[in-house]
């Protein structure tokens, strides 16, 4: 005998415990791989036959219909969602949906027809015939695959939702940007900070003459039309993140949102925006030459940065309060807040134009021309772009 060396018999042995082992793990893939079908509805008292005098269908009555050929089954698809009706004739039938022929059953097959697949009606008749019908065809339920089911009840509650994290970082993040730019503006340059948050120039509805105004690209005022542009740019993301339609910051199609391209869409709108503000110095320089409006480029310039700063300070407040009102999941239409803005830049069309012919012996008609195409081009493009280009 030969140490670590099993006999033949052993061999045999062994195989046979091997290719029993394959076989019922086989078997038990092939069992579980099955669909669980679970009746869900039985139809052994819905059955119908149809009475030629009534032209209607009435209730089987087993003394009186028990000889019909053919008896009918009323079917609601909209109450069984997903499932099928289940069918094991027990001899020939001919099935019929809504009078017309629809399919041959032969006695021992199983047939399984998905109510999802038959015409969307809130009511399907089928109709059973055969020349050898006695009492009620059999037999006919409504069954569910449950692994289906199951399967999408686990996907649905595994959806993951839009994550609330970059909803809560924008905020803190927007809110200490601006606040810092505010700051450090009221730190170094209080009057110029009184000037664009003087609210009380609504009502008066009329022109003064500042020192700062004769220099519009000092340090201060670019730091106003920096912070302009930052709000405009957060406004901008806002605006996106709320809405049901993605925007370029959107990394994937779950509605999560990665950090690097949303910053890189506030910075790009935050460009976009001081670009945008910085050359309608060049338009109203450009257009009050050539409509013979001397001195009016840097005072229009002035109360247009003023008018938007303290306007899209109030606008974001308010949109960030109700955006944190109603939570990240929660969408927002922003086109009814987009008639506040239309309002806003309408009213500022008067506004200038009052204010102007007070402190301007200019032609009514020159400035009115003027006005109407320089502020009509904001209306129609240029900021209300960049924060909501979905609804433009």
């Amino acid at each position: 005998m030969i140490p670590f060396f099993l006999k033949s018999a052993h061999l045999i042995s062994l195989r046979k415990t091997v290719s029993r082992f394959f076989l019922w793990a086989l078997l038990l893939l092939a069992f579980t791989g099955q669909a669980a079908w679970e009746k869900v509805y039985s139809f052994d008292r819905d059955w119908l036959v149809y009475q030629e005098a009534w032209k209607s269908f009435l209730p089987y009555v087993s003394s009186k219909h028990y000889a019909y050929h053919s008896k009918s089954l009323e079917i609601h698809p909209g109450d069984f969602p997903k499932a099928y009706l289940a069918i094991y004739p027990s001899e020939n039938y001919h099935l019929f949906l809504q009078g017309t022929i629809f399919k041959t059953l032969r006695k021992g097959e199983v047939y399984r027809i998905s109510l999802d697949s038959l015409p969307p009606q809130d009511k399907l008749i089928i109709t059973v015939y055969s020349e050898d019908l006695q009492g009620l065809p059999t037999l006919f339920s409504l069954e569910r695959n449950e692994q289906v089911v199951e399967a999408e009840k686990a996907d649905f509650f595994s959806l993951q939702t839009r994550s609330g994290a970059p909803f809560s970082n924008f905020f803190l993040l927007s809110l200490l940007s601006i606040m810092t730019c505010l700051g450090v503006l009221f730190a170094a340059y209080p009057r110029v900070f009184g000037f664009f948050y003087r609210y009380s120039d609504w009502i008066r509805w009329e022109v003064k003459d500042e020192v700062w105004m004769r220099r519009p690209f000092a340090l201060p005022n670019l730091l106003v039309l920096f912070t302009l542009s930052l709000m405009t740019a957060c406004l901008a993301y806002l605006v996106g993140f709320k809405t049901t339609q993605k925007d370029e910051f959107f990394s994937n199609a779950d509605n999560f949102v990665a950090m690097w391209p949303s910053v890189w869409f506030v910075f790009k709108k935050l460009g976009l925006s001081f670009l945008l503000f910085l050359s309608r110095y060049f338009v109203y320089y450009l257009f009050t030459d050539l409509f013979k409006l001397k001195g009016l480029a840097n005072v229009h310039y002035f109360k247009s940065l003023q008018t938007n700063l303290q306007f899209f300070t109030l606008f974001f407040a308010v949109l960030c309060f109700y955006a944190v009102y109603v939570g990240p999941a929660t969408s927002i239409d922003f086109s009814s807040v987009l008639y506040v803005v239309d309002f806003y830049f309408l009213f500022r069309f008067i506004y200038f134009f009052q204010s102007f012919q007070r402190s301007f012996s200019f032609p009514k008609l020159f400035l009115f021309i003027y006005l109407l195409i320089i502020e009509g081009q904001i209306i129609l493009f240029g900021i209300r772009e960049l924060i909501f280009p979905t609804y433009i």
